[in-house]
């Protein structure tokens, strides 16, 4: 067969996400089962880091001059958009304000495109639908994505159903990890091994404040009740790790300060960890509360419970797909819904990690799935037909 050259254009990857990084990942585990048929150049805010993260692909600079990505667009038979949610405005005209003019760019030059495993969100604006209905909707060979619900979505905007092939998220092609790295970071922390960790993982986006301004303040009195009822010691983790007002690391902050119990908290310093280490660091925890979406899916794949926090449409997808029911609202974050959710949970933990399990198995095969639109993007790089 023909070796055939890919480009991923969308250039989020290695910009502080640690999530971002396990789809990559998995699109590489993909990609693998191809044998060679395929060359991958992908855009990334820190090459270098990808680089280290996945060997397997080539990367370039999503911003700034860069030769590598006048080379990899130039060479590229189709591209990919892999991961991620790039259909959602909750937080403004990005992601759609990038995506939309990549878009535009390759269907000019006449080549095949495909979305894989992607995630979408409701777009609360008709600025955005029309734009997706006229920009993406019609130039995009086909979509593989995280969940029915994410299919639905798309075919509400205009995508026709035999275009969409209801996968999971790449994420979950990951393996479990050994506690070994998490055990030693810890110790090296100076944390005791044999306290009961429970995990957070919060962040305080704009949105979710201008709705519930005392979310952070009755997230902390929560936390204490924790630590009293149950003797329990708080990690907080960033699986993002910008700097800023809004992320983990200032959300963590700001809730220990407001701990009576702050001595039993502490923060893993705020590494770009690989996902790997990430997994292994989960590992050492009882359960996790977050607000993550991929960080609830690490701590599914490392088989420890976890309470969710529906701050977004993909969070919520996530809990109903895996038919999850230890999550909680927004509203249900600031006040005893989330402690009654960690006892129910805690009170039948076998019965709870093995519907866990389960769950999990299926995910992972049909992430597997996603090939079916890599088959089709290949067809039709061979057929020289970008439709």
């Amino acid at each position: 067969m023909s070796h055939v050259r890919l480009a991923v254009p969308f250039g989020f990857y290695g910009w502080g996400n640690i999530g971002d990084e396990s789809t990559l990942q998995g699109f590489g585990r993909l990609i693998s089962r191809y044998r060679g048929e395929i060359g991958v150049w992908v855009a990334s805010r820190s090459p270098a880091h990808t680089a280290r993260i996945e060997p397997s692909f080539s990367y370039y600079n999503a911003v700034g001059r860069d030769v590598r990505r006048w080379w990899a667009q130039s060479r590229a038979g189709a591209n990919v958009f892999v991961g991620g949610t790039p259909i959602m405005d909750t937080l403004g005209t990005w992601p759609l304000s990038e995506v939309i003019p990549l878009v535009s760019s390759v269907r000019d030059k006449g080549l095949p495109i495909v979305f894989l495993g992607i995630g979408t969100e409701h777009l609360l604006r008709q600025d955005s639908k029309s734009l997706f209905a006229q920009k993406l909707a019609p130039h995009v060979l086909h979509w593989s994505v995280r969940c029915s619900r994410d299919k639905l979505r798309l075919e509400e905007y205009g995508v026709a159903s035999d275009r969409v092939t209801v996968a999971a998220d790449l994420a979950w092609m990951l393996d479990p990890v050994t506690s070994s790295f998490g055990r030693d970071c810890l110790t090296q922390l100076g944390q005791d091994l044999q306290s009961t960790f429970i995990g957070v993982n919060i962040n305080s986006e704009e949105f979710v404040v201008k709705r519930y301004p005392e979310m952070l303040e009755n997230f902390a009195m929560l936390l204490d009740r924790l630590v009293e009822e149950k003797g329990v010691r708080i990690l907080f983790f960033c699986n993002e790790i910008r700097e800023g007002e809004t992320f983990d690391k200032a959300a963590s902050r700001k809730v220990m300060d407001r701990m009576s119990r702050r001595s039993s908290a502490f923060l893993v310093p705020n590494e770009y960890w690989s996902p790997q280490q990430m997994l292994s660091l989960i590992s050492l925890c009882r359960f996790t509360i977050s607000m993550r979406y991929h960080f609830c899916l690490f701590s599914a794949l490392q088989g420890v419970p976890f309470v969710a926090v529906k701050r977004s449409d993909k969070v919520d997808d996530l809990c109903w797909d895996l038919n999850w029911p230890y999550s909680v609202s927004l509203a249900e974050m600031c006040d005893s819904g989330l402690l009654s959710k960690v006892s129910v949970m805690d009170q039948d933990r076998a019965r709870v990690s093995r519907d866990l399990s389960a769950g999990v198995r299926v995910m992972r095969e049909r992430a597997a799935t996603n090939s079916i639109v890599m088959d089709r993007l290949l067809a039709s790089v061979r057929d020289g037909s970008p439709r």
